[in-house]
């Protein structure tokens, strides 16, 4: 496992309403991982992942260890406010804290379902920054 604060290795899903898994206990095999791939969300509640607020992720890593762990917990109260699982999909009211992953990844390939409402502005940060925008203009 790569440290955070060497890699950084933020995967962070902010802002918009958003679901990585499927709605019914039928369709929950969507959130089986192909082979060798991990899943990020379990389907039923926020384990695995921690609170990330606006803030600039290189600060983060400059972080001790210590810092970071108190940094992150300040901001969980925040994430369960405005992030809650509805029908095995995780869902944002488009406000608070990102969600990012709890454990960090060196190399990876994301492969992802999502639904998005209209006049969206979602998105994905890999490590921190860039992000991958997701939205709806209409």
């Amino acid at each position: 496992m790569i440290r955070l604060h060497r890699s950084l290795a933020f995967l962070a899903v902010c802002l918009a309403p958003f679901a990585a898994a499927a709605a019914s206990e039928a369709e929950t095999k969507h959130n089986v991982p192909p082979k060798g791939f991990a899943a990020l969300f379990n389907g039923k509640d926020l384990s695995g992942w921690k609170a990330m607020p606006h803030f600039d992720p290189r600060k983060v890593e400059e972080m001790s260890d210590e810092e970071r762990k108190e940094f992150f917990a300040k901001h969980w109260d925040d994430a369960k406010a405005h992030w809650s699982v509805e029908d095995g999909e995780l869902v944002n009211d488009g406000h608070g804290a990102y969600l990012t992953t709890g454990k960090d990844y060196a190399d990876f390939e994301l492969v992802l379902q999502y639904k998005t409402v209209a006049g969206a502005d979602s998105g994905i940060y890999l490590r921190g920054t860039p992000q991958v925008q997701i939205w709806d203009y209409t």
